[in-house]
């Protein structure tokens, strides 16, 4: 997924386009490159409009990612002799995002 896209369009291309009735985006920049985890233009349904705005983007960690990451944190704990509340610990599990899915078997 990393530098697949670009915008090579100007906002009012996008526009019309969409048919964008709300544009809440300011003045885009010019983007040979959209990163995830990164603002890019985004169109949104809100209500009955069509919005285009800036977000950042991208995939969230796959449930079995989050779960091997609390599982190992709760691994390091208990070595240390503290009690783990492994239900807390996997729901307090950061969430850094996918910027790959190489494994196109998985359950991403």
């Amino acid at each position: 997924m990393c530098n697949l896209y670009s915008m090579t369009r100007g906002q009012d291309a996008i526009r019309q386009l969409f048919k964008v009735t709300k544009d809440s985006a300011g003045n885009l920049p010019s983007l040979p490159g959209v990163f995830p985890d990164r603002e890019a233009p985004v169109i949104r349904q809100n209500g009955a409009d069509r919005e285009l705005l800036m977000m950042r983007w991208g995939m969230p960690t796959s449930s079995q990612k989050l779960f091997e990451a609390a599982k190992n944190r709760a691994a390091k704990l208990e070595a240390k002799g503290k009690t783990v509340d492994f239900q807390e610990l996997l729901r307090m599990e950061p969430d850094k995002g996918t910027t790959n899915v190489r494994n196109t078997n998985s359950k991403h």
